[in-house]
């Protein structure tokens, strides 16, 4: 009977019911994604089977490079002789990046993503599934290992095992460099920090220089015990006393912190924070709570449609169980209904998600989801079953249940506790958002959005980059064409030692420099503070050398005023062999632009003509010519180049990848936040409806003495609206502790202003008083002799 009770009532009154189901449903979907993503954000590299005693060793010191720590070490030829005598590291590997980016496979060339030159050891540390091949496949120099999507894009079906590979000629490489194709390898699963398309054994003695190096560390050994030990190793090779003021210093990271926890200079790629993974662990518990609080909310509200039914069973001689049995019957469909619902479209979501950020949240999860939904399902049949532990009906006046009188003070705190919760969702929202976009529109090219870049060309391309300037530059929807050392987005982190005349700030010797052509400024339209642009035909010989400092640069050599900088005698000393820079003089001073992002600082930067370091190409068009300018550089660069791929970018795409974070949590918070405030309102319509039940009588006696509907409304919505007040004081600086922690992480950020806090409490306010108004403008227009009937 209870049974069939339950679903005509669900049915009798299903707009209260189906809010229910919607609710419960949002904030389980809600939960449940934000849960996968922090699970995900939180096992990367955790698939290898001996990811606890792999640490990746990087190496810091106050005379290299002013002391900056990169993620990878410079002098990679004497790590083997650097750990080989410590006794608890079991093996070590060295990754040697691969910066040419292209392969030669018969006469066409194939671009690709990430490749490393490898010890032998890598397949003992890192964990590969060979789809062909086995772990001898880096056996001996000569041999390579490519991923599946590699093997797919060059040979198709073909076999590819005994294939001959090459590394042609390039900016990194002097002789063309063969590699038979000893593994085909399964790409490296998303929850990882690296992603190698290609590995190849160059033999021990060729790796050199910066690479990256990982320790595998033998069961039970300290890390910081070892790192001691490797910095004293380090420095006797280097000749360095402990204690000595250039003493080099060790640093190990476990590398299933690495996606996290490291923020280093040159990482393999971009890595999360663990900032966001707090501040959306925050809103699943937020969400949690809100979902929980209203569904109990409005389950205590409509309780009142069920007094007479209960007590009439009291009458007949039912137990009170009856009760417990009845919320718990009804509360089961609803949430079993909850979860029908939100399989159907977490399904959607997480095909969508995969989509567009390729990240597959529910592979090999199933357990986990399940958890997630079973923990849920438990805690919403608590939830439905309030009334019956809050004692709202074991014991009351028969004569009180059958006219359903009940209070209502007790849901105060539950309620400005969700009004908070929810302020602090919209805050972040802003937050995010301002942020996000402020980072955005600070990135080079993003007034027009009008630039293209094709990133790392090879030397070959290079070498005809002013034929290809002058083919683009014929057709009316291109404007300008250039060349850069870096990509926008990417870092550059090279400093050279100068000289300059009459230079005050003598502390410091050496500046950032930056490669480019003479169209660079034209391309990304900087502005300048003082002096002019390069000179298009002039031929850097001698004291002929043309330079362009950026503002930082111009503080950090000491100077205030742009203008008298200007003609000043520079010059850059190169480090690397065979290569010079012409002295000349400094012919301008540029605002300082954002290549990296807002995370980290603007760096002093020296602006200069070089050719043969110009690996990226980048075109600015008409900005309603898109069409016809793409159509042009293909043209071109089939014409020109037809044994080289083709990849560009819209530059406001590469930066997007430099906040993708930042953009899915955006994305993530945003929804939530809808989620919260609906779920929030779904409270408010149950607890008005239990404002208006217990003053039925009072609203009828003051019609009846003249009371106007609009007084009647202000009467009612006054509580809450004070309850909104006292939550926004609550919300409003545990909002903005959580949103100056979150900024932490940029270098350039936003102001939090009042207005953010007073916008977010202004939303909740209007929904607040939309919802509780409809009600109760319900309540207001009742007839009322229906209410002084029932006394």
């Amino acid at each position: 009977m209870l049974l069939k009770y339950a679903l005509r009532n669900i049915k009798k009154r299903f707009a209260l019911n189906f809010i229910k189901v919607v609710g419960l449903s949002l904030g389980l979907c809600g939960v449940l994604f934000i849960a996968l993503f922090l699970k995900n954000e939180m096992t990367y590299d955790s698939g290898h089977s001996k990811a606890d005693c792999i640490h990746r060793l990087t190496i810091t010191s106050p005379n290299f490079a002013k002391g900056n720590h990169f993620a990878r070490v410079p002098d990679s030829k004497i790590i083997p002789e650097l750990y080989e005598q410590i006794p608890e590291i079991e093996t070590a590997v060295r990754l040697m990046p691969l910066r040419d980016k292209l392969i030669l496979q018969g006469e066409q060339h194939y671009s690709i993503n990430q490749a490393f030159a490898v010890d032998t050891s890598f397949l003992e540390i890192f964990d590969i599934v060979f789809e062909e091949g086995d772990a001898n496949a880096l056996s001996a120099p000569g041999n390579a290992i490519i991923s599946r999507s590699l093997a797919q894009n060059i040979f198709g079906e073909e076999n590819p095992i005994g294939q001959v590979i090459s590394l042609p000629p390039g900016h990194f490489n002097s002789l063309e460099t063969a590699f038979t194709i000893r593994g085909v390898m399964e790409d490296f699963a998303q929850q990882n920090h690296l992603h190698p398309d290609l590995l190849v054994m160059p033999g021990k003695d060729a790796i050199s220089g910066w690479a990256y190096v990982y320790l595998l560390l033998r069961e039970k050994t300290s890390a910081p015990h070892i790192t001691d030990k490797l910095s004293q190793k380090l420095n006797e090779l280097y000749g360095i006393e402990i204690g000595d003021a250039s003493e080099a210093q060790v640093h190990l990271m476990n590398i299933k912190e690495i996606h996290l926890k490291s923020d280093l200079l040159r990482e393999i790629e971009h890595n999360g924070n663990m900032t966001h993974v707090y501040m959306l662990g925050i809103a699943a518990l937020m969400l949690l709570f809100i979902s929980l609080s209203n569904f109990t909310s409005l389950n205590l509200g409509m309780a009142g449609y069920l007094t007479k039914f209960l007590s009439l069973n009291q009458i007949l001689g039912s137990s009170k169980r009856i009760m417990t049995r009845y919320f718990l019957i009804e509360s089961a469909i609803i949430v079993i209904t909850a979860l029908i619902l939100v399989v159907f479209v977490s399904l959607k979501l997480n095909g969508l998600i995969s989509e567009n950020y390729q990240i597959n949240l529910f592979e090999k999860n199933g357990w986990f989801v399940t958890g997630i939904m079973v923990a849920f399902s438990l805690l919403g049949i608590l939830a439905g079953i309030q009334p019956v532990i809050k004692n709202r009906f074991g014991n009351f006046a028969l004569a009180k249940s059958i006219k359903g009188q009940r209070s209502v003070s007790g849901h105060k705190v539950l309620l400005v506790s969700q009004f908070a919760l929810a302020i602090i969702l919209v805050v972040g929202v802003i937050v995010i958002s301002k942020q996000t976009n402020y980072a955005l529109d600070q990135g080079m090219a993003a007034t027009e959005d009008n630039v293209l870049c094709i990133p790392f060309v090879h030397s070959e391309i290079q070498k005809d980059f002013a034929v290809f300037k002058s083919s683009l530059l014929e057709q009316s929807a291109i404007e300008s064409v250039s060349s850069i050392m870096a990509p926008p987005g990417g870092e550059t982190n090279d400093m050279f030692a100068f000289d300059m005349q009459d230079v005050p700030n003598e502390k410091e010797k050496f500046i950032g420099v930056f490669a480019c052509d003479y169209s660079f400024l034209d391309v990304f339209e900087l502005p300048f503070l003082s002096g002019e642009n390069f000179t298009e035909k002039s031929r850097d010989e001698e004291g002929n050398g043309e330079y362009i400092i950026n503002e930082t640069a111009l503080h950090y050599l000491g100077f205030k005023d742009a203008n008298t900088v200007v003609g000043k005698d520079f010059a850059l000393i190169s480090p690397v062999d065979g290569v010079t820079l012409p002295k000349g003089r400094i012919i301008g001073v540029i605002k300082d632009f954002h290549l990296s992002g807002l995370r980290t600082k603007v760096e002093p930067l020296v602006l200069f003509k070089k050719s043969s370091w110009l690996q990226n190409i980048t075109i600015s068009y008409a900005p309603d010519h898109r069409k016809e300018a793409l159509a042009t550089i293909r043209k071109s660069w089939a014409n020109l180049f037809p044994s080289y791929p083709l990849e560009y970018f819209q530059v406001s795409a590469l930066y997007k990848n430099v906040y993708r974070t930042e953009l899915l949590q955006k994305k993530l918070i945003l929804i939530f936040a809808i989620i919260a405030i609906f779920v929030c309102a779904m409270g408010l319509l149950g607890l008005s409806l239990m404002v208006s039940q217990r003053r039925f009588k009072e609203i009828g006696i003051r019609k009846v003495n003249g009371a106007k509907i609009s007084e009647i409304l202000m009467m009612l919505n006054t509580d809450f609206l004070r309850l909104v007040l006292f939550a926004f004081v609550l919300a409003t600086p545990i909002a903005y502790l959580l949103v100056k922690k979150w900024l932490e992480t940029f270098a350039y950020k936003i102001e939090v202003n009042l207005y953010i806090f007073i916008l977010a409490g202004g939303i909740v306010t209007l929904v607040t008083a939309f919802t509780v108004s409809w009600h109760s403008y319900r309540a207001a227009r009742q007839n009322p002799v229906k209410s002084l009937r029932t006394e």
